[in-house]
C-alpha cells in the first residue's frame, strides 16, 4: 500500500515550487492533535476490505483518512504523514482491524486534493476551483457500522464529514 501512495505522491509532488517532499504512511497520527507547525486534513474516503480470517470483504464510503503536513522552508523540504483507518469483518468473532484498500484512481484524487491544501497552507495560493471527486460504488447501501470502523471506536469518525 506504502508504494502506491508513495508512486502517485511523487508524481504530484513535482508541482510544489522545486521543494523536495516525502510521504509517509504513519499508524499513530490522531486527528486534532497534529503538532506545532504542522497542518491537517481529513477527509471521508471509499475503499475495500478483506477480512483476514474469512477472506469475506466489504466496501465502505466511510474509510477516515488523516493528513499531516509540514515544511521547512528552510531546507526546501515537506514531508506529509498519513494515517487510513481500518475497519473490522463483522462476521468473525476475534476479527483484526483491516487495512483499506483503495483504487488508484481514489488515491490519485486524495493526493491532488492534498495538494491543494498544501499549496494553500504552505505556499499561499488561492484555492483553485475544483470538481474532481473520488469513485464509489452506488449500490453500496446500508448504514455505517461504527462497532466495526477503528475511527468510531477511537471517537474521530462523524460519518459525513470533511476537514479542511
Amino acid at each position: 500500500m506504502a508504494e502506491q501512495w508513495n508512486s502517485i505522491f511523487q508524481k504530484r509532488a513535482t508541482e510544489l515550487d522545486g521543494d523536495e517532499w516525502t510521504l509517509e504512511l504513519d499508524d499513530s497520527i490522531v486527528p486534532g492533535q497534529n503538532q506545532q507547525d504542522w497542518n491537517q486534513y481529513i477527509r471521508n474516503a471509499f475503499a475495500e476490505f478483506s477480512c483476514s480470517l474469512c477472506s469475506r470483504w466489504w466496501p465502505s464510503k466511510q474509510v477516515k483518512v488523516v493528513f499531516h503536513f509540514s515544511l521547512d522552508p528552510a531546507l526546501h523540504r515537506g514531508t506529509v504523514k498519513v494515517k487510513c483507518f481500518k475497519q473490522k469483518c463483522r462476521e468473525c468473532f476475534d476479527a483484526e482491524m483491516e487495512e483499506p484498500c483503495f483504487s488508484s484512481e481514489n488515491i490519485d484524487v486524495m493526493v491532488e486534493k492534498l495538494m491543494e491544501k498544501i499549496r494553500i497552507r504552505c505556499y499561499g495560493a488561492e484555492p483553485p476551483e475544483s470538481n474532481r471527486n473520488l469513485f464509489f460504488d452506488d449500490e453500496i447501501k446500508g448504514p455505517h457500522e461504527s462497532d466495526h470502523c477503528e475511527a468510531c471506536l477511537r471517537g474521530f469518525c462523524q460519518e459525513n464529514d470533511q476537514i479542511f
